[in-house]
């Protein structure tokens, strides 16, 4: 019995020293990193490259890091969202508990994760593949248009499509149920959510997107959020894994939003 342990104990050392001599942690960390937790990268720099048609190729993993915890820092300076009474009362009451990503639930824009994006084109459709709970976004180019009335079934992402003004492609999108917040905050919305987005790669390294958002069962006018994605060069998107987080009923505090709502509707008194 003895020689048997023995003899386990020197295949294990035997297997184990080959593969501690393949693993090497690189001194210098790579301009792109996921190191901690944080992704970073360094946008490189040139002119937009373009397809034969002469539009921008916006083919290419993406990284936003704006507004992913307030999108109320993608407005402009000096705005503040346009809340409706009934938003502001429905928010009053939310728990961070609430938020559907702690469901592993679909995230839809306007929202963001601090994860990469990957934008996809053909001739027919422009996908955007989120590496955060491994979603996706089917953008139709073929010319159609919004289905309407009854046959426009409310979706997590919406129905979008899409096409080119210029250098700037123009992806609209209705549909949206009401079941996602627009941040880690807690701002919502309501089911008569329209998105308008403009996306402009004004180079190599940088993807700018305007957002209009209109929402009258929620907000009283239209708002404008823009932001900025950085290219990251030779990046690919990672797996995933969403196992629709067990310790979410014990975050038992008011979300950032109801607290927001309860102050502007005790000013509004």
């Amino acid at each position: 019995m003895r020689q048997a342990s023995g003899l386990a104990l020197v295949i294990v050392i035997a297997l184990a020293a080959p593969l501690a001599a393949q693993i090497s942690v690189p001194k210098t960390p790579p301009p792109q990193q996921r190191a901690g937790g944080s992704i970073t990268t360094k946008a490189p720099t040139g002119p937009a490259p373009r397809k034969p048609n002469g539009q921008p190729d916006l083919d290419g993993v993406w990284l936003r890091r704006a507004g992913i915890n307030d999108i109320a820092d993608l407005l402009p300076r000096g705005e503040t969202l346009p809340y409706l009474p009934a938003t502001l009362t429905r928010m009053s009451v939310m728990k961070a508990q609430d938020d559907p990503q702690l469901k592993c639930l679909p995230i839809a824009t306007p929202r963001s994760e601090p994860y990469p994006f990957r934008i996809v084109e053909t001739p027919t459709h422009i996908f955007l593949l989120t590496e955060a709970v491994h979603g996706y976004r089917q953008v139709f180019m073929d010319g159609r248009k919004h289905a309407s009335g009854e046959d426009l079934q409310p979706s997590w992402l919406g129905h979008s499509i899409g096409r080119w003004e210029g250098n700037t492609l123009v992806v609209d999108t209705v549909g949206f149920n009401d079941q996602t917040w627009f941040d880690n905050v807690g701002h919502v919305h309501s089911d008569m959510m329209h998105v308008v987005e403009r996306f402009t790669r004004v180079d190599l390294g940088h993807l700018n997107a305007s957002v209009v958002v209109d929402d009258p069962g929620a907000y009283s006018r239209p708002f404008t959020l823009s932001y900025t994605a950085e290219l990251m060069p030779n990046a690919e998107l990672l797996e995933y894994i969403c196992d629709n987080e067990q310790d979410a009923s014990n975050i038992d505090a008011p979300a950032d939003a109801a607290d927001e709502a309860v102050t502007l509707l005790r000013g509004r008194r």
